[in-house]
């Protein structure tokens, strides 16, 4: 088989810097399923996420080969121009490193669940690494047209964000154990708090007596309001009637004083008239 080439090589490089990756965090991952104090759906997701792992070691093992390399867990290109003497020294020192890295991790933190939070968090930036390296795979495989390359980065960097985004969520739960765990109940609210939450409740209490003796307020001036208006009303209904009664007296006193005339004028005349028959 010929020697692979400069593009080919790259590829290698990266491939098997994320190879390196996946074969420390295998076991990283079988010591973190057997932490104290784990809870079923954390460890479920741990023994998911293993065989993730080891899949994409297969994965990435495969592919190196095809573009003419060697799967080694280092920080060198692996093809076979890399001795056997250097790399397989490499292989071993990582491996040594990653079996060091579990049993520090289930001894580590002040309680077990302190240990658990502490773990899950390194698991968090651990995601992060991993996403890294793969979005580097994809984006130079895909400069390059290498498809298969780009298709299998993408897949395993799929797979490494789902988990990041079920570590995230579980730091909030494991939080909430800790703080349950270590910190007495009366320690567990910043002091002052509660002297902010009767300020706020007195504040409250304050606008809502504002408001009520507003609205009350309001309501007294709009009833004031109607009662002076239905005095004006009144009134003006008063007036109205009383102009009406006195036009109507004053209509009957005009026509009795035309009555009284015409019959003090007929009274007149009869005497006139009985005058003139005695002369």
């Amino acid at each position: 088989m010929a020697d692979p080439t400069a593009r080919e090589l790259k590829l290698i490089q990266y491939l098997n810097e994320a190879y390196g990756k996946e074969k420390q965090l295998e076991t990283v991952l079988q010591a973190q399923t057997k932490l104290a104090g784990i809870k079923p759906p954390l460890k479920k997701r741990l023994n998911e996420h293993l065989r993730e792992t080891k899949q994409q070691s297969k994965n990435l093992e495969r592919r190196i080969k095809a573009l003419g390399g060697k799967a080694e867990a280092v920080d060198l290109p692996g093809p076979d121009v890399v001795t056997e003497a250097v790399s397989g020294a490499a292989s071993l020192a990582n491996k040594a490193l990653a079996a060091a890295k579990g049993p520090v991790q289930a001894l580590r933190g002040t309680s077990p669940a302190d240990n658990l939070l502490r773990n899950v968090r390194d698991s968090f930036w651990n995601e992060a690494e991993e996403i890294a390296h793969y979005n580097t795979i994809e984006a130079f495989a895909d400069k390059l047209g290498d498809k298969e390359t780009v298709k299998l980065a993408k897949e395993h960097r799929r797979q490494e964000e789902r988990m990041q985004k079920f570590l995230d969520r579980q730091i909030t739960t494991l939080v909430g154990d800790v703080i349950r765990s270590e910190i007495p109940a009366k320690e567990r609210k910043p002091a002052g708090s509660g002297g902010t939450t009767r300020r706020r409740r007195s504040t409250r209490s304050s606008s809502s007596s504002r408001s009520s003796s507003s609205s009350r307020s309001t309501s007294a001036k709009r009833a004031a309001a109607g009662a002076k208006g239905g005095r004006k009303t009144a009134a003006k209904r008063s007036s109205g009637s009383s102009r009406s009664s006195n036009g109507a007296s004053a209509s009957r006193s005009s026509g009795g004083s035309r009555r009284r005339t015409a019959s003090s004028g007929s009274r007149s005349g009869g005497r006139s008239s009985s005058g003139g028959s005695s002369s």
